[in-house]
């Protein structure tokens, strides 16, 4: 199921987006804690992934199977801490990506904003003062990304154009298209690199030539002067001084390093983690599938259409609208979908399903479709009425061909 494949890949995306911290840390194995972090996080991803496979998302197996498989960090030689540091962050992110079904366009713009600051921060401090394995694993750590963000996102486009009768060898025709365009602007970048440098400082210099002309005889004339203020004695001795400071090569005075406990602020650190990820992951909620049904005796089709256009009516004469009566016209709507043989299927989410019915649905009827799952009481007018309208203009182009 694609949307599986797309919440994978974004769960990854974000793996790499933490690699770029964890450079700059030494964990003290044998095996560069960022490419043990990277390797662990592939297999989580995968198994999540086969997990949740034509199935709704259940936290409990895939987070246990999360957790078991950053276990091996401890057979590679990490420390309890890191292990546990791993397992929050792991378990966080893939719960995130999970619980919702992730769209076409799910974090496309924002991986590529993140992964320019991320990677624009890292060399320069991998630059200013190299730590951990920042100096020697950085270029490949972002070479991956940006392979695996290609790869991931023209693999799930071809997915879905595959309904369409798209076809293996096209996908391969794009994805050598890509490569072929970006290995051939590197290439003319080495090729003129060097003489573009040139040809930029000696036209950089002629405009500072001709710009400052009009002041030479002003700078001849301060040369001029700061020179017949120093006598030829004086000149002469700051030479020989500079001349034997330069003989002279300057001792530092070497200090040692202040020794800190680490263990302390490790602890602190891990229980703050601890916290955090639980608060984080009691916000978001997973998506369960399809919504339980209030069992119905009798089922009358042009009934449950009369009721459902009463509800939609939009002159209310109050500002809050009952989130059951909300979520009672969505139920009649999905009796008349079954009715009609264009219901969900038993592992669909809505979101597949529009999908599936080719149904353009607006990011705003989804995000108040969650409300009335899972909230209690009254819902604001102004979310409530766009909501049934849509709900009301689903149904049209739906049953269009039944009415």
């Amino acid at each position: 199921m694609t949307a599986r494949f797309s919440s994978a890949s974004a769960y990854l995306l974000d793996a790499f987006l933490i690699a770029f911290v964890l450079l700059f840390i030494d964990g003290g194995t044998d095996i560069p804690l960022v490419v043990l972090w990277m390797a662990l996080s592939f297999i989580t991803g995968s198994v999540a992934m086969l997990i949740s496979w034509r199935k709704p998302y259940n936290p409990t197996p895939v987070l246990l199977a999360a957790a078991l498989v950053m276990a091996l960090s401890l057979v590679a030689g990490a420390s309890v801490g890191t292990f546990l540091a791993f397992t929050i962050i792991s378990l966080y992110r893939l719960h995130a990506r999970f619980s919702e079904i992730e769209d076409g366009n799910s974090g496309e713009s924002s991986f590529l904003v993140l992964f320019l600051l991320g990677f624009t921060i890292a060399l320069i401090l991998s630059i200013f003062n190299p730590l951990g394995t920042s100096s020697t694993l950085l270029l490949p750590v972002a070479a991956g990304a940006i392979i695996f963000y290609t790869v991931s996102r023209i693999s799930y486009r071809f997915l879905n154009a595959r309904r369409d009768g798209a076809k293996l060898w096209q996908a391969l025709a794009a994805a050598g298209g890509i490569t072929l365009l970006s290995a051939g602007t590197a290439f003319l970048v080495y090729a003129v690199a060097e003489e573009t440098r040139l040809l930029a400082g000696s036209l950089l210099g002629g405009i500072l030539a001709v710009v400052l002309w009009p002041f030479a005889g002003i700078l001849s004339w301060l040369v001029n002067m700061i020179n017949g203020m120093t006598s030829e004695e004086e000149m002469l001795s700051n030479r020989d001084n500079m001349e034997e400071a330069l003989e002279q090569p300057e001792m530092l005075p070497s200090s040692g390093g202040a020794e800190f406990d680490y263990t302390i602020v490790a602890g602190i650190a891990v229980v703050l983690l601890v916290v955090a990820g639980i608060l984080l992951m009691r916000k978001i909620k997973p998506d369960l599938g399809q919504p339980k049904e209030e069992p119905v005796a009798e089922i009358s089709r042009s009934a449950a259409v009369t009721e459902v256009e009463q509800d939609i009516k939009p002159n209310h004469n109050y500002d809050m609208i009952d989130i059951h009566e909300i979520r009672r016209a969505f139920r009649e709507f999905e009796v008349e979908a079954i009715a009609a043989e264009k219901g969900r299927l038993p592992h669909e989410t809505l979101r597949e399903w529009a999908q599936r019915q080719d149904l353009a649905i607006s990011a705003g009827f989804f995000h108040t479709y969650d409300k009335v799952r899972y909230s209690t009481g009254h819902l604001a007018e102004n979310e409530a009425l766009p909501f049934l309208e849509e709900l009301d203009q689903i149904k049209r182009n739906l049953f269009k061909e039944k009415v």
